[in-house]
């Protein structure tokens, strides 16, 4: 298998290259990935009837009125008077209300309030978004993601992974996928990103099999290209993280004012499933898979969790956003507004409660 990759050298990453491009948009597009969040695109901020931009005035003349800036469709979806009364109708307690703060995150970018536990969703919607998005069909695979999210042991040990043997060590070039397995890798510190993409290629048959016939090997090195497709998991996974969390770091600095020290400092990554762990609490009651004293338990845990590792709103933040980044691989720009939103916005849950209790 070596010597066939070594004769081929230039032609097989040319065919890995087109298959990690396809793999990419399989991955990014797959609605069987257990471990997306349940993340629409963000919406076109700019409002329909925003302010033209207001004529010269002469130095001369009295100075203009400042020209307001409207509100964002976000800002407006989640403050209208319609929002405010189903928060009324469907309210639950301040202690309730801070468990749920802690996962803001999914919800304030869609325009949904994360004040109350109910959802203006029906179940049949929340059934898809779970079998679709998470792999949960029923109560014991919904109480499997809530036990790891809650647990911190969802996609956030890969992230971690990422964070403290790349991050913090400066190491951002990115992976051939070739070239580690014709000269090997050390997986030190990477054994849950590696898992992971092994777990990943094992669901990717169709893909492999793709691969297994471009390579045009025997079917004697059938374990060895399944190694190669593993190594093209891994080298992909990381390397989408690397560079997502890269533009998640500009736009924390460049935008809200963390500084480089702040990012790196962090403990761990963890807030990444703390976050989440509302969507299948939430989600899951409404498809009748959890119970609502169960959802609430690990909502309780998560947030506990959360506020023991974390020191303020502002921390838990970076420590999400930065999982995201690395875990999930997606680029952190269409979460600009909703981060202004919790960090800024007067209204948000982030400025009005606390984020320990005594």
């Amino acid at each position: 298998m070596l010597s066939l990759i070594k004769e081929k050298g230039n032609e097989m990453k040319r065919v890995i290259g087109i298959l990690l491009a396809l793999f990419l948009v399989l991955s990014l597009g797959a609605c069987g990935d257990s471990n997306q969040p349940v993340e629409t695109e963000a919406p076109d901020l700019v409002a329909d009837d925003a302010v033209e931009e207001p004529e010269y005035v002469d130095e001369e003349e009295e100075e203009a009125e400042e020209v307001p800036i409207p509100d964002s469709l976000l800002v407006r979806a989640l403050t209208s008077d319609e929002m405010r009364a189903f928060e009324a109708e469907h309210a639950v307690t301040a202690e309730q209300e801070r468990y749920l703060a802690f996962g803001a995150f999914v919800p304030t970018n869609n325009q949904e309030s994360i004040r109350v536990f109910a959802m203006g969703e029906s179940g049949n919607h929340a059934v898809r978004i779970l079998a679709n998005s998470w792999s949960v069909t029923d109560q014991e695979s919904a109480l499997v993601q809530l036990e790891n999210l809650s647990g911190g042991r969802g996609q956030s040990p890969v992230a971690d992974d990422i964070f403290h043997t790349l991050v913090l060590n400066g190491r951002f070039e990115p992976l051939d996928a070739i070239e580690l397995f014709m000269t090997g890798f050390d997986f030190a510190g990477l054994e849950h990103v590696y898992r992971s993409a092994v777990s990943r290629a094992e669901r990717m048959e169709d893909e492999f099999e793709l691969l297994f016939a471009m390579v045009g090997a025997p079917e004697e090195d059938r374990e060895e290209v399944f190694e190669l497709f593993v190594f093209m998991q891994f080298a992909d996974r990381i390397n989408r993280g690397l560079e997502a969390y890269q533009g998640a770091m500009a736009l924390l600095m460049e935008s809200f004012g963390f500084t480089e020290e702040e990012l790196l400092s962090i403990p761990t990554l963890a807030a990444w499933d703390y976050g989440r762990t509302a969507i299948i609490a939430r989600y899951g009651y409404a498809a009748g898979y959890v119970e609502e004293d169960v959802a609430w338990a690990h909502l309780k845990i998560a947030a506990d969790s959360a506020a023991q590792t974390y020191s303020s709103w502002r921390e838990f933040t970076a420590a999400y956003i930065s999982g995201r980044a690395l875990a999930f691989g997606n680029p952190s720009a269409d979460t600009r507004d909703t981060l202004d939103f919790l960090l800024n916005h007067p209204e948000s849950a982030f400025q009005n409660i606390a984020f320990r209790v005594a």
